[in-house]
């Protein structure tokens, strides 16, 4: 099984196996373990082979909830598999695991939703006006008219969610203060967002609550359009349906997204 959580400030070597990494920081906070990192190929495979050496060490682990922050990721990737920019962000991937609970009403294939949408309510809680495009994109727009949403809208994080022999595998990447692309409008206590995601994961609200807050604001979706595999699809005039698809015409879309590693 993974170490019991401690603190350390000084720079020590995390072993993943494939790669060494230097560690900058390992604490707990809210039952979840976390370790920081100088630099990381990419969180969500820091994860996994972190996980997977553990697995190979004792074929009978059970491990808690674990998350990797990086201060810079050189292979970071998003939806699609394209690059995710470490320009100024916030960067971490989570292993959904004891203490964190899911609700027992959510459809596999809304786990992204599941968790973009809390992660809006925890940043709206501190005052920004994000939004979450679906089905996985976190959105600031200085339009608030639907039919202008479009103008001035910036992404400003994402959601990567895999399955990994039967876990979830959470990639979370929040612009704080990027230069290039959009940036979160409000100044971000990292150690107290993390406090609150894993706190209300602990007690998540239903699939039914959450799906329910979510279709009131779906409406910001329609200028915008999302991609299924290959194909671009366009939200205008489409319905949320309970299960987290949506209705396009005569066509039922599911986010494809969540895939199984």
């Amino acid at each position: 099984m993974l170490e019991s959580a401690r603190d350390f400030r000084t720079p020590c070597m995390l072993d993943s196996g494939a790669k060494t990494s230097v560690v900058m920081e390992c604490s707990e906070i809210g039952g979840v373990r976390v370790v920081r990192l100088e630099s990381v190929d990419s969180t969500q495979d820091e994860l996994r082979r972190i996980l997977t050496k553990s697995s190979t060490q004792d074929s009978s682990a059970n491990n808690p909830a674990l998350c990797i922050i990086a201060k810079s990721q050189t292979k970071g990737r998003g939806s699609r598999g394209n690059a995710w920019s470490d320009e100024g962000g916030l960067m971490f991937s989570l292993s959904y695991a004891a203490p964190l609970r899911l609700p027992d009403d959510l459809p596999p294939q809304s786990m992204a939703i599941f968790l973009g949408y809390i992660i809006k309510q925890i940043l709206a809680d501190s005052g920004s006006q994000v939004w979450l495009k679906y089905p996985n994109d976190l959105y600031i727009s200085t339009e608030q008219r639907v039919q202008h949403m479009q103008e001035g809208a910036r992404k400003v994080g994402g959601i990567l969610v895999e399955k990994w022999r039967g876990v979830w595998l959470c990639g979370v990447g929040i612009n704080l203060c990027s230069e290039r692309f959009g940036a979160l409008d409000i100044a971000l206590d990292v150690q107290e967002f993390l406090s609150a995601l894993f706190l209300r994961l602990q007690n998540p609200p239903s699939w039914k609550q959450i799906f329910s807050n979510y279709k009131l604001e779906f409406c910001r979706n329609y200028p915008f359009a999302f991609h299924a595999g290959d194909e671009k699809i366009s939200l205008q005039n489409a319905q949320l349906l309970e299960d987290g698809s949506v209705r396009v015409g005569d066509r039922v879309i599911y986010n494809l997204r969540d895939r199984e590693v």
